[in-house]
This record gives C-alpha cells, structure tokens and sequence, in this order.
C-alpha cells in the first residue's frame, strides 16, 4: 500500500465503537501499556457482507430510554499490541456503543514502538495528506491515533484491509460516525463521531484495543 491517505466508499452500519481508556476527572496510569477492560462484551456479532472485517450486533437498550451518563474524558496513551491494525469489529451491548481495533503479530523490525492515543478532536476536521474537510457527524468528536505502524506485510500488501469510513443514523446508538483521516508515514489516524452525553474509555482485551462509548445503563 502506498503512503497515500486514502478514502474508500461509505459504508453504512448501525453500531460502532473504540479503544485505549481514559474516562473521568482522574489523571491516566502512569503504565504504558493500555489497560485491560473488566469484562467483555457477551453479545454474538455475524459478518457485514459489505466490510469483511466489521462486525456489527443490534443494540439492546434505546438511548431515549437510557439514564445520562457523561464523564470527563482525559487523553490517554499507551503501547499497542504490535504495529500491524488488521481489523475492526464493531459490536453493540446493552448500553453502549464498542469499536474494536484487531491487531496481528508484528513485523520483524518494528519502526518504534507502536502507540496509540485517544483524546477530543476538534474542528476543522480534515484529512492528513489532502487537507480535504471531512464532514464528520456527531455533537462529539474523538480523534484516535496509532503510530508507529507498518502499513504493509511482508509481502507489500495492505496490513489494513477493513471499510474506513462508516455512519448511522439508527435512534438507538450514540455513535454517528467513524473515519481513517489519516493512513500515511507509519500513522493511521480515526475520527469518531457521537451523540448526547456519554463516558468514553480505551482499553485492550488480548491482541485487541477496545474503544467504549457508555451512553446508558447495563455498560
């Protein structure tokens, strides 16, 4: 894959979620590494026809009918699984809205340490390398960044083969919007868009790096 940023056609799904976690008032851990989350999330999710590496699973709990829920959110980052972003799942629980970030072993000489951050993204919000504006949707936006990365295998095909951008407009999800704004020079970079007050947090189950928005009960 070249250094290009690149943008592919919509994809349109009803769920969405992220990673790296970092929700509430209190100062992020000083450990490197991303966190694990307690728990994972129970619901089965079956394979999007149109994005072969998302997964998406109906929501249980309507955000009208869901208590407030909102937290500060402090920037965070950490050391990631490895430098090559495979995949994404994207899952819905009771509550709130999943976005996970797969990653495969590394490559044999790394460029650095992968990292990744998350924090609040604020506008104009543009693509990397075109200066593009992206219109992003959601009253809240996140920006998303992992560094570091080896765009491509071995074998000089794309490390990251999964849908780039994808929006909802389902009633029942906070989550509006996911987009790679950047995908060059070792960075692959994400805008997350998002409706009403929500907690945000990252963190990491295994080889993957979860991103959660709480936007009710049963989180």
């Amino acid at each position: 894959m070249s250094n290009a940023t690149r943008r592919l056609p919509i994809v349109t799904l009803a769920i969405l979620a992220l990673s790296i976690a970092g929700c509430g008032p209190t100062a992020p851990s000083a450990s490197p590494s991303i966190a694990a989350p307690s728990s994972a999330p129970s619901a089965a999710a079956t394979a999007s026809p149109s994005a072969p590496t998302a997964t998406v699973v109906p929501a249980a709990t309507p955000v009208a009918s869901a208590a407030a829920v909102s937290c500060d959110l402090t920037p965070q980052t950490g050391q990631l699984p490895s430098d090559r972003l495979t995949g994404m799942q994207i899952l819905g629980v009771p509550g709130s809205d999943l976005v996970r970030f797969q990653f495969s072993p590394g490559s044999p000489t790394p460029a650095g340490a992968p990292m990744g951050s998350l924090e609040i993204a604020t506008p104009p919000f543009t693509e990397g390398a075109s200066g593009l504006p992206i219109d992003l949707q959601g009253d809240h936006a996140l920006q998303i960044v992992f560094r570091h990365m080896s765009l491509q295998n071995d074998a000089g095909e794309e490390t990251y083969t999964g849908a780039r951008e994808m929006r909802t407009d389902d009633p029942s999800r906070s989550l509006r919007h996911a987009v790679i704004f950047d995908e060059s020079e070792g960075q692959i970079g994400w805008y997350i868009g998002y409706d009403g007050p929500a907690c945000v947090t990252l963190g990491r189950e295994g080889a993957d790096v979860v991103v959660s928005i709480a936007y009710g009960p049963g989180s």
